[in-house]
Formats: C-alpha cells, sequence, structure tokens
C-alpha cells in the first residue's frame, strides 16, 4: 500500500476563521454519518468558545489511516491533535510520533490533567511503558447474543457479570439448543472475521484460560505463553465445536440471527441497535465465558493524541479535556450508543447508569477488560495470531499453528532489536 497521503482522498471540515486565528489541526478517521454528526456538533461547541485555536478536522477513510500517519510522520505534516486505535498507540510513541500526556520531566510538561486521567477507565487509556500517551472518550463491548424465548425453553442457568458460564456450562448449553432441532445454527463465534477482531475478540478467551499473547513483563518472550498447556486446550476447544458442529468457519448466509437461523453470536456491542431493530424485547445479551481463570472483554477503541511534531501542544491538550469531560463523554454516548469510559460520564446516561438497560456491557467494560499488549511489536503480534487462528479453525494442529505463530513473533523482536 501506498505510504503516502498523497492522493489520499480526505475530507476537510471547514471552519470560517478570522484571518489571525491559526486553526489546531486535527485528523480522524471517517466512520458512520451519525457518528460523525455528533462528533462535529462538540467541535462546532468547542470552537465557539475557543475562538483563538479552533480545531480543523481533516477525515481520512479507514482503510487508509494507518499509511496516512506513516506518510504524515515521513513528511513532517502531522497534525497536532490526532485519533488513534488504541492498539497502535505504544507503537507510534515508541516511533516518536506521540508526545506523552502525563509526563513531568524537564522536556515533556504534563499536558494532561491528572483528575482527568483519573476518571477514565483501563479502556480509555493508550499507555506505553510508564507513560500515557492517548485517552479514549467511549468504548465497545463483547457479548453473547440470544433470544429470550430460546432460553424459556431451556433448562440452563442464565449467567449474569458476577457469574458467568464456565466453559463446561457452555457446552452443555450448546448441545442442549443442538437437541431442541430449532435452529440451523447453533453458534456464531465469527470466526472469518477480518483485521483486528482475531486478537480482539479471541485474547479475552486466551487470558480467561491462563494465557496470553506474549509476556507483559519486557515484552519479549511469546515461548510459553501462546504455545503453552492453557493456550493448546482453548485452541483444542475451538476445534472441537467445529467438528460437533456447533459452530461453524463459513455459514454461507447473511443476517442469521435476525432471521432466526442463529440461537447464539459472539460479537460486540455495535449490532445492539440493529437486533434490537429486528426482535425487540426477545433480544438477550449476556457476559462471555470463564475459562478458568474469569470471564474478560477486549478494551481499547479509537483514542486521541498529541503528536511530536503539534506546534501548540496547549492548545491542542485544551480540546483533548474538552472531549474527555463527563459532559462530553456522556454527550457522545448518548447519541451514538457507544460505552461511556467514566463512571461519572456513565452516571449521566440513560442506558449505562446503574439499572440502565445496558449497564452490564457497561460493568464489563470497566472492571472485565483485558487490554491488547502495549508493546510496539503489537502490529505483528496481531497479524501473527489472526493466521494463526485461521490454521487452528481450518484443522491444522493446535500446538503446530502456535509454535509457528511463537516463533515468528519472536523473530520479530529479534528482527527490531526488541523494540529498545
Amino acid at each position: 500500500m501506498n505510504h503516502t497521503v498523497t492522493g489520499l482522498l480526505i475530507f476537510v471540515c471547514a471552519v470560517v476563521l478570522p484571518a489571525a486565528a491559526k486553526p489546531v489541526k486535527m485528523w480522524r478517521t471517517l466512520t458512520a454519518p451519525d457518528e460523525m454528526k455528533v462528533f462535529e456538533q462538540q467541535v462546532k461547541r468547542y470552537n465557539q468558545t475557543h475562538t483563538d485555536a479552533k480545531i480543523q478536522i481533516e477525515y481520512i477513510p479507514h482503510g487508509n489511516y494507518r499509511d496516512s500517519v506513516i506518510g504524515g510522520a515521513l513528511a513532517k505534516d502531522l497534525p497536532c491533535v490526532l485519533a488513534v486505535d488504541q492498539p497502535d498507540v505504544a507503537n507510534y510513541a515508541w516511533s516518536g510520533l506521540l508526545r506523552p500526556l502525563d509526563s513531568q520531566t524537564s522536556t515533556d510538561t504534563r499536558l494532561i490533567k491528572k483528575e482527568t486521567i483519573a476518571r477514565i477507565n483501563p479502556s480509555g487509556i493508550g499507555r506505553y511503558q510508564s507513560a500515557i500517551y492517548s485517552l479514549g472518550p467511549f468504548d465497545i463491548a463483547l457479548a453473547l447474543f440470544t433470544r429470550k424465548s430460546l432460553f424459556e425453553q431451556l433448562d440452563v442457568r442464565v449467567p449474569t457479570v458476577e457469574q458467568p458460564w464456565s466453559v463446561s456450562e457452555f457446552n452443555q448449553v450448546l448441545l442442549k439448543i443442538k437437541q431442541l432441532d430449532q435452529y440451523k445454527y447453533i453458534f456464531d463465534m465469527n470466526i472469518l472475521g477480518v483485521g483486528e477482531w482475531p486478537a480482539y475478540a479471541y485474547l479475552p478467551m486466551l487470558y480467561s484460560s491462563g494465557a496470553d499473547l506474549i509476556e507483559r513483563t519486557d515484552y519479549s518472550k511469546a515461548e510459553g505463553i501462546l504455545n503453552g498447556r492453557a493456550a493448546i486446550r482453548w485452541g483444542e476447544w475451538v476445534q472441537r465445536l467445529i467438528n460437533q458442529g456447533l459452530t461453524s468457519v463459513q455459514f454461507g448466509e447473511h443476517a442469521l440471527f435476525e432471521r432466526g437461523l442463529l440461537a447464539l453470536e459472539y460479537n460486540g456491542s455495535w449490532v445492539i441497535e440493529r437486533y434490537k431493530k429486528a426482535m425487540g424485547d426477545d433480544l438477550l445479551i449476556l457476559p462471555t465465558i470463564d475459562f478458568g481463570q474469569g470471564a474478560y472483554i477486549g478494551g481499547g477503541s479509537w483514542h486521541y493524541a498529541i503528536t511530536r511534531q503539534c506546534d501548540r501542544p496547549a492548545e491542542a491538550a485544551r480540546f483533548v479535556e474538552f472531549i474527555m469531560s463527563d459532559t462530553e463523554i456522556a454527550y457522545f454516548s448518548e447519541h451514538t450508543g457507544f460505552i461511556p469510559t467514566s463512571q461519572t460520564a456513565a452516571q449521566k446516561t440513560t442506558l449505562y447508569q446503574p439499572g440502565g438497560e445496558l449497564y452490564r456491557l457497561y460493568q464489563m467494560s470497566a472492571e472485565h477488560v483485558v487490554m491488547r499488549p502495549a508493546t510496539p511489536a503489537y502490529p505483528a503480534i496481531s497479524n501473527i495470531f489472526s493466521q494463526a487462528f485461521r490454521r487452528i479453525a481450518d484443522g491444522v494442529e493446535v500446538e503446530q499453528a502456535l509454535d509457528r505463530a511463537v516463533d515468528d513473533i519472536e523473530q520479530n523482536i529479534r528482527d527490531n532489536r526488541g523494540y529498545r
């Protein structure tokens, strides 16, 4: 792919500025129109009260975003405020692209107040080594989606966040659903998910099993971590589900859950609105599975960071402070449905306040999250794990697939001199 921003389709949110006012530039990905509209309203409110340093946004198509950041860095043309996918934060910080937000060294001043950072849940904080480099106002959550009407037929315990299903309980549920002979498909764990999905979706299962993608002390070793007995048992569980017909690699049909062809699905909270339109109050959202070490979900969505190339970091930080205020976090959540990353902001929302319809998802996001490893090697780790998972799903011996992944990860780290 082209690693420059030349020729990319970039949409500029035009702002009429007085001649003397220099804008503070920001890059953000193009996302759903309703989400973009909400964000633009936030920027408009900020600009009305900060006429001396208005935010000017450049929207970049999602598929081109990483290449645009690389191109901008090489051309020394990065903006002041940069939207960053949280798993990429460590790599960008290691590369020298981002300023720490909380540093108090002689060369870096604190940009974001301690009180602001203290309010934010782990999924809303992007770290590298001992510093914080990004903050995010929203997150998403993984969950199991099914129907209340189905569980009225099954003699099984309905799990809670406090008492999720064990993997053995979950296996029994799948078998009971199969015995009903009511659904064409039993369980969809989105095995063919691409990009960041495999690492985001299946790391919580690995972690719950007692495994991980890499050792997290100095992030140099995957041997015995990604290919240990706990990881192998999890991979063999996936293969058993496939071999028993309880899940499939490829279903070949669309909208299975909405059409009543699928009993259970493992997916993200972004599907909730669509599913509620399809089945209304019959929708049942359940917490994830406990493989032995607790039930977890993935964390970390799009964050905001300040670049090293920014010549006005204080003004950029004012905008990040604004967007991370409880008022703005709650506003964004109320109008998009995303999970707020602050408890005090969640209390201002309808869905995520205690007793709210989706409070359980907020609990999972705040209290049961496993972040992807905060290492510059993470983009390589994610890609290598995705390949390994695909081999497992295709029937390759689990230990063989994971051994190969471990070798590739550790080779990448050696090739980059330990990312020191």
